[in-house]
């Protein structure tokens, strides 16, 4: 049975997505163009209003935090569909998310855009995004656990879009406030949707990425 769900579909596209965002941050470790366009664009966007409010939003999804979000969100699912493992798995996914996460930043070691230019102070390596890893793995496996309940097609549907649409959001804040390159919560997007994708067969039942019948 381990072997199988080890073989199985998930977690092998879920593992070459982790090891491809890996080995694709070792090539960037310069800005792109496509970097350098969208993150000028961003700049250009700002207001003080604005910066108020991308600041606080990026502010609750701070990988850290994250991990605090997650317990929350993982005992509001424990009470409500009295399942463990799949409490255990929201919380799974945005640990091992960030362990991967940490893992590639420190191989790549790609610097920040200028310090000048940000709105926030931040440290440490810029791919892939923390912020974009910690929430696509949080939402993810919390949109997951949800439709397997009794939700209808339509639902569904609905529910993958608006958390589609809540981590561009938050991968957006960091554009805006100057501290990655769009690359870098691309990278991010990739290793949070791909580490919950390895789990997931694991903790979820072997058809848990079945999402639509």
């Amino acid at each position: 049975m381990f072997v199988r769900r080890l073989l199985s579909p998930p977690v092998i596209v879920g593992a070459l997505l982790v090891v491809m965002v890996a080995i694709a941050g070792g090539f960037i470790t310069n800005p792109l163009p496509i970097d350098t366009t969208v993150w000028t664009d961003f700049i250009e966007l700002r207001t003080p209003a604005m910066n108020t409010f991308m600041t606080g939003a990026s502010w609750l999804f701070d990988p850290k935090r994250a991990v605090a979000l997650a317990l929350v969100v993982a005992a509001a699912v424990w009470w409500f569909v009295k399942k463990v493992m799949h409490a255990l798995y929201i919380l799974g996914s945005v640990a091992f998310s960030g362990i991967n996460g940490y893992i590639i930043k420190h191989i790549d070691s790609r610097p920040r855009p200028e310090e000048a230019y940000r709105l926030i102070t931040e440290d440490g390596y810029s791919f892939p995004s923390g912020h974009a890893t910690a929430v696509t793995a949080l939402i993810v496996s919390l949109v997951m656990v949800l439709t397997m309940t009794r939700l209808g097609r339509r639902l569904r549907y609905l529910l993958w879009a608006a958390a589609l649409l809540f981590i561009v959001f938050i991968c957006m804040t960091r554009l805006y406030l100057g501290v990655h390159w769009v690359t870098d919560v691309i990278g991010g997007f990739g290793v949070g949707l791909g580490s919950s994708m390895i789990l997931a067969p694991f903790m979820l039942r072997p058809n848990a990425l079945r999402w639509v019948r």
